[in-house]
């Protein structure tokens, strides 16, 4: 197998700028003055074989970008090797490599001289190009009155449609509508057919485990995890849940809490298969969602109801009590739990309000963003959850 890029031991070392010099004797003291250094990226190593589709995600401030304009060519490593074979067109910035005083239609022009291409190839592209960016008029305007989803449209629409032999890709796709990420994707999978090679860097780790076959996690600038995108994507939820879980602990945070505490929720915890408390869970695998509660006043109407969702917001399934028929006992104090058989949820991160109300909807103790936890697992089915179902044929 032909490798498209390799890259060994490499790692970028950033001088840290200060503010500018005021004076001739600060400039002259600031030259003998030690310089801090920001090591972006230390010790990399990976290959990605031609017609790979190669992800790498991690937390902000971990090297991603820094990495992708290594590949570019727009940063020189401070040490090790890297190797990338053939055209490189990439998507790292909003509005990069155009100019703002240009039209669309000549900034794909421009953008194909710099790839080496004579004006006769890219006239034979540009209706793709037009067509696919979508931008009717606009597309002979100056795009210095772009926004920036259409900035979006013209760069990624010249940059697949250049021939090249690796795209690179960084989380600008986000700023683009739903429509039109749905036809970048399809672009993406269309390009790996032709047996082109794609670096993805992306926060959504759904469509890094969808489009890529390998990946690699970032951490601090250090390769953390390598292998297949699930494997790397569960060791990703892994770390990110303890640390958040650690971070809310000394924070003592939860969301916003209301009610008139006639009965008050006293503690929430999510529990694993062995009961145990849990910060990341396993799809497919029980799990109980505990509540303790105190009723000092003998409220004999209390609805005890959870509501999951994820963490962008997306709702998943919401119940309670009474929905589900199940009476409340009145106790002082007590504990309730809610337990699934089988978490139908695809990995992730999830949300949980959790609350007692009355048969009126009238809140007696509400938490939102009550508890949290991620999710991790190995199929490669995509979106949320996973729905009951089977394949017939006739």
């Amino acid at each position: 197998m032909t490798v498209a890029i390799r890259a060994e031991h490499l790692s970028k070392t950033y001088r840290l700028r200060r503010e500018r010099s005021r004076t001739l004797k600060e400039t002259v003291l600031r030259q003998y003055a030690a310089s801090e250094q920001v090591q972006a990226l230390r010790d990399v190593s990976f290959t990605v074989d031609q017609g790979g589709a190669f992800g790498v995600v991690g937390a902000n401030g971990s090297g991603k970008s820094t990495l992708l304009k290594l590949l570019a060519g727009t940063a020189k490593p401070s040490a090790g090797m890297l190797e990338v074979n053939g055209r490189v067109t990439a998507l790292l910035e909003i509005g990069a490599g155009f100019h703002p005083d240009f039209s669309g239609r000549e900034n794909a022009y421009l953008n194909g001289s710099l790839l080496g291409l004579k004006r006769a190839e890219v006239d034979r592209v540009m209706p793709a190009i037009e067509d696919f960016a979508d931008l009717g008029r606009f597309f002979d305007a100056n795009v210095k009155t772009y926004s920036s989803g259409m900035y979006m449209r013209l760069g990624f629409s010249v940059a697949v449609h250049l021939d090249p032999d690796v795209l690179l890709v960084d989380e600008v796709l986000a700023v683009g509508d739903e429509y039109f990420q749905h036809k970048c994707f399809a672009k993406i999978s269309e390009f790996r057919a032709k047996g082109k090679t794609i670096v993805l860097v992306s926060h959504d780790l759904g469509a890094v485990a969808r489009l890529c076959d390998r990946a690699i996690w970032l951490d601090e600038g250090r390769v953390a995890a390598e292998g297949a995108p699930h494997d790397v994507i569960n060791a990703y939820h892994l770390k990110v849940g303890e640390k958040e879980q650690a971070e809310r602990a000394k924070r003592g945070e939860i969301g916003a809490r209301w009610g008139s505490k006639e009965i008050e929720i006293t503690s929430a915890r999510v529990l694993g298969p062995d009961g145990t408390e849990r910060v990341v869970l396993e799809s497919g695998k029980p799990v109980t969602i505990e509540i303790g509660f105190r009723n000092s006043n003998g409220v004999s109407d209390a609805v005890f109801g959870v509501y999951l969702y994820r963490d962008d917001g997306t709702g998943v399934y919401g119940t309670n009590t009474l929905m589900d028929g199940v009476p409340v006992p009145v106790v002082k104090q007590g504990i309730a739990r809610f337990a699934i058989d089988e978490l139908a949820l695809l990995p992730g991160a999830f949300d949980v309000d959790i609350g007692i109300i009355d048969p009126q909807d009238r809140y007696y103790d509400y938490h939102q963003k009550g508890l949290q936890f991620r999710v991790i697992g190995t199929s490669r089915e995509v979106g949320v959850a996973r729905l009951p179902h089977r394949w017939e044929f006739r």
